[in-house]
Parts: C-alpha cells; structure tokens; sequence
C-alpha cells in the first residue's frame, strides 16, 4: 500500500530524519520565513571532488509542513547521487514530488522553504571555491 503524502508528512514531522547540525559540515546556511516564523539551517558536506553531497542534515523550527519538507528533502539527499550541480538545478516540482501537489500549493513558502536554503548553501559553497581559487592564483610563488 502506497503511503499518501499526509501520512509521508506526517511521519517526518514525528521522526524527522537528518536532524541535527554536521559538525563536519562544509558549508551552514540557515533561512527562514520572518511571516510566519519558520527557519531551516542546512549543513553540507562536499566531498573531496568539490561536487559531490555526501552528507546533509538539517535544524530548524517553525510549522509540520516546513520542518517535514526538510526531513524530506534530507532524507531525498541521502538516497541518491545529488551534486552541486543538481541541486542548483531543482525547482518547485521537487518540493511539490516530497511533500505532495496540495500542501506545496497551499503552503508554498513553508513547502519550499528547505530547498530555498539547501539553494543558497550551495550558492554559498560556490563562492567562497571560487574566492579561494582566485586567492590561491593571486598568491605570490
């Protein structure tokens, strides 16, 4: 039997999966929604590549429908191969395939909060590569 995205929600709401900070984490971005008060704090680990995720766990507090949209989008990380790259190039149809059409549509903020985060960590990873690349090619020999 099929598990119903209620019940998918649900379930991550009471056990979320991936909680917890990653004292090894390459990168720490937290985000939140200020009109309603939720906030997500995304740890990534990259791996030695410079692409690879390989691992990724979540804080926050805020409302079920965010909090499971993490656990969700952690547990989504962990199961296959995600890069970078991938993750730059997610959109809405993610958060919609997690957390199910009706609660993205109806909470589209707290839906998608998780990824909007997991985005800008990466964002982040990315520029402080390429600060460090230009830092490293400037340095005197």
């Amino acid at each position: 039997m099929t598990q119903s995205a209620f019940d998918r929600l649900r379930d991550h709401v009471r056990n979320p999966r991936y909680q917890g900070a990653l004292e090894d984490a390459t990168v720490v971005v937290e985000g939140g929604n200020p009109e309603c008060g939720d906030v997500v704090t995304v740890y990534l680990k990259i791996g030695s590549d410079g692409e690879t995720i390989e691992d990724a766990h979540f804080t926050g507090v805020g409302c079920g429908v965010s909090q499971a949209a993490a656990s969700l989008l952690m547990e989504r990380l962990h199961e296959g191969h995600w890069t970078v790259g991938r993750v730059a190039a997610a959109d809405f149809t993610l958060v919609q395939d997690l957390v199910g059409v009706e609660a993205a549509r109806s909470r589209p903020k707290c839906a998608s909060l998780a990824l909007s985060v997991l985005k800008a960590a990466v964002q982040k990873y990315e520029r402080e590569r390429r600060r460090a690349a230009l830092t490293e090619r400037e340095a005197p020999e």
